[in-house]
């Protein structure tokens, strides 16, 4: 998987002499989210890059990443109820990830005008994991879906649902959240 990522952002590149690709460098806002299905995550931000080529006025691929600055677990609704939320391993603890992935854009009503709807998929594997006091921990699959709209040809404004997998201590770790991205379009 991750030879495939990078074949495809060196040949993303690549292929930038012959078409235009742009660059779209985002700034994320991050609503709490779950963390191993037990634990709630606070608010948090995240940055990231993405290249898009353009097949058609339809269709786009591009690869990119995003880094999601430290962010604090605390206690699910269910370990609250049930009282043993304080002595859980991962209970105030801070984790991070940093996820490269391919994407897939549909613009279904095409990729011109002042405001241009468009869907999403992105797959990839996160290369980074890291958690408080973690011990052998080492990153997993990341997927995600959103929508988007592109707003005067410049500004890119995206909603996601986004899932990271994960191990660490020989547990498996899922982070489920939702994104609110903003970004600017470079096209090169």
């Amino acid at each position: 998987m991750k030879k495939f990522l990078s074949v495809l952002l060196v040949l993303t590149f690549i292929t930038s002499g012959a078409y235009a690709v742009d660059v779209i460098p985002k700034l994320s806002i991050c609503l709490p989210g779950t963390f191993r299905s037990d634990y709630e995550v606070d608010t948090a931000l995240s940055i990231g890059a993405e290249a898009r080529l353009h097949l058609s006025d339809y269709v786009a691929v591009g690869a990119g990443f995003d880094y999601l600055f430290n962010r604090r677990i605390g206690m699910g609704k269910k370990a609250r109820y049930e009282n043993f939320g304080a002595n859980q391993p991962y209970t105030s603890k801070q984790f991070s990830f940093v996820p490269v992935y391919a994407s897939f854009t549909l613009f279904p009503f095409g990729s011109f005008g002042e405001y241009v709807p468009y869907l999403m998929i992105n797959g990839g594997y996160n290369v980074m994991f890291t958690v408080d006091n973690g011990k052998d921990s080492s990153g997993g699959l990341y997927a995600a879906a959103g929508i988007g709209f592109q707003l005067y040809e410049k500004y890119i404004m995206e909603l996601y649902f986004s899932r990271y997998e994960a191990k660490d201590n020989g547990n498996d770790i899922t982070y489920k959240d939702i994104y609110f991205k903003a970004g600017y379009r470079f096209s090169l």
